[in-house]
């Protein structure tokens, strides 16, 4: 006697959702030898966030640049670039990498798949260890991957709190939802400075991706040289503070729609890692709030078309 069971398919938000809860118990099982003291990162998306992040807790020993930034550029041949890339096939970082290789400079590829492009033109490659979620973007524990991989090959010791500092995002998510509205029509400023101005543009692309929001990074006090003169208030402003609430307060007073969330730690490891958990869990529980099932990027056929014969 037979039975047939039917497997309900996740949507790309639920396999999203088993990625965030999952992650941390493999994120420990990351680990790299040193490879450099100091690097040049290079990195498009997701990946020039995880350098960003290594730039800034490296104190600017190591540097973190877009592809696009180095087309014309001169090659050290003392210095070593470090090319992330999941997927080792975006067309700019193979580019820029080949070059760098062909001119005599050390090359590090960062990906999944050493037999890659960009694995093939780099002299070296780094595996990213970790088993690779199957979610139609590069997934939430990948980046927290690379990241963790870019700070060992740059000699730093990634301390063992991915569970402690999981559950402590997820905390800061749920305090910081009723303060926050998911943008509809209106666009979105995200403001933050040093690693929050990294973990601001991590979030700026979550929002594209999963909403479809119009969402633009700025330092804090940058924006308040220029940016602040464009925005109108139907938008919204979400500040990163670092015991900023002075500068929100003064904010708050031009009747701006701002939500000013306290992520100030002393510990930069608690830090980084506890603020991309707040937002990789914020961005699911809008979605759920919101009733929302799908990435909307995936929707939008002809511009996902456009986007990626540009990239690939």
């Amino acid at each position: 006697m037979g039975c047939n069971v039917t497997l309900r398919v996740m949507n790309s938000i639920e396999s999203l959702k088993l990625d965030f809860n999952l992650q941390q118990r493999e994120l420990g099982n990351i680990h790299n030898e040193k490879i450099f003291d100091d690097c040049i990162y290079v990195g498009s998306g997701d990946s020039y966030v995880a350098g960003l992040i290594v730039e800034y807790m490296t104190d600017h020993k190591c540097r973190c640049y877009s592809p696009s930034d180095l087309f014309n550029s001169r090659f050290n041949e003392g210095k070593t670039y470090c090319f992330i890339s999941v997927t080792g096939k975006t067309t700019a970082n193979i580019k820029v990498a080949q070059r760098a290789t062909e001119s005599g400079a050390n090359t590090v590829a960062v990906t999944f798949d050493k037999n890659s492009k960009l694995a093939q033109v780099c002299k070296e490659t780094v595996l990213l260890q970790i088993t690779r979620a199957q979610t139609p973007t590069a997934g939430f524990s990948s980046f927290v991957a690379n990241v963790i991989t870019c700070l060992q090959i740059a000699g730093l010791v990634v301390p063992q709190k991915f569970d402690i500092w999981h559950k402590k995002g997820i905390q800061l998510s749920l305090q910081s939802l009723d303060s926050i509205t998911l943008p509809r029509e209106e666009s979105v400023d995200l403001l933050g400075n040093n690693l929050l101005y990294a973990i601001a543009l991590y979030a700026s692309f979550q929002l594209a991706e999963f909403f479809g929001t119009t969402a633009h990074a700025h330092k804090l006090e940058e924006f308040c040289h220029s940016p602040i003169f464009g925005f109108r208030k139907p938008n919204q402003l979400w500040i990163f503070g670092q015991n900023e609430v002075q500068i929100s307060e003064k904010l708050s007073k031009l009747g701006l729609r701002l939500s000013y969330n306290e992520l100030y730690n002393q510990d930069v490891f608690a830090q980084v890692f506890e603020t991309i958990f707040f937002i990789q869990n914020l961005i699911l529980l809008l979605a759920e709030k919101n009733r929302y099932s799908e990435l909307q990027y995936v929707k939008m056929k002809d511009v996902l078309r456009a986007s990626s014969d540009i990239i690939y």
